[in-house]
């Protein structure tokens, strides 16, 4: 079975264009949250100012840059499937009310059938 243009990871992980599932978007938020344990499991275990500090340090900053720029993109898509605008995603960078943006990206239903983001839930939009 051939696959969509634009259906993999780097569609699910770093494009805005579609919808996404409830069920994906926790999937890859689990991710992410291993990804980054890597780096920070290596800086605990590292020895205070040794080589091995510096570069779990670098590998925090690459890590959290990626899973951060992803996270937003995911919710985009998530905010899509449920038929809200995608420039709502700048409410999780407020620490009082970031907590309940993102209950709601997780909780809220998605529209039945097409939207205007695209057709289905995980499926590139546009």
């Amino acid at each position: 079975m051939a696959r969509r243009p634009g259906s993999g990871m780097r569609w699910l992980l770093f494009s805005v264009s579609g919808r996404l599932s409830r069920r994906t978007y926790a999937w890859a938020l689990l991710f992410w949250m291993a990804v980054v344990s890597v780096p920070v499991s290596a800086a605990v275990g590292a020895e205070p100012d040794s080589s091995a500090m510096t570069m779990a340090g670098f590998g925090i900053i690459l890590t959290v840059l990626a899973a951060t720029w992803s996270i937003a993109v995911m919710s985009i898509k998530r905010l899509h499937d449920a038929g809200l605008p995608g420039i709502l995603v700048g409410v999780l960078v407020i620490p009082a009310a970031s907590f309940f943006m993102l209950l709601i990206i997780m909780l809220w239903p998605p529209t039945k059938g097409p939207n205007k983001h695209g057709p289905a839930p995980d499926q590139p939009g546009y």
